[in-house]
């Protein structure tokens, strides 16, 4: 159940980053009359997604130790963005990038096994 809702939590958090970056600059804030604020659903799709991933982020941290949860998380998520960047946004990965992810991919095993 503990890896489930840590999936979950991944979908949601990039999903929510993905679609944030799909939406483009269409948020505006206004504040001449009031509080005023516009965007496309696209945005605003993305911004649930992560106001979801934040509640679920709280059970995550409440349900796992603080130095097990937090790298592995982040460290999937990034490879994850990575990937979302290249295939969803045509952006490209440099040696540096690949470097980097074989690095996080090592670090997320060790610390995954050294908790078993």
């Amino acid at each position: 159940m503990k890896w489930l809702l840590t999936a979950i939590y991944l979908f949601f958090t990039t999903s929510g980053i993905f679609l944030m970056k799909a939406g483009g600059d269409s948020l505006h804030l206004s504040f001449l009359r009031g509080i005023e604020i516009k965007m496309n659903y696209i945005t605003l799709l993305g911004y649930i997604c992560y106001v979801v991933s934040f509640v679920l982020w709280q059970k995550l941290l409440a349900t796992y130790d603080l130095s097990y949860i937090v790298p592995i998380t982040t460290g999937i998520s990034q490879i994850i963005i990575l990937f979302i960047g290249l295939v969803g946004f045509g952006e490209q990965i440099k040696l540096s990038g690949l470097i980097g992810i074989f690095c996080v991919i090592g670090g997320v095993m060790l610390i995954a096994f050294g908790k078993v």
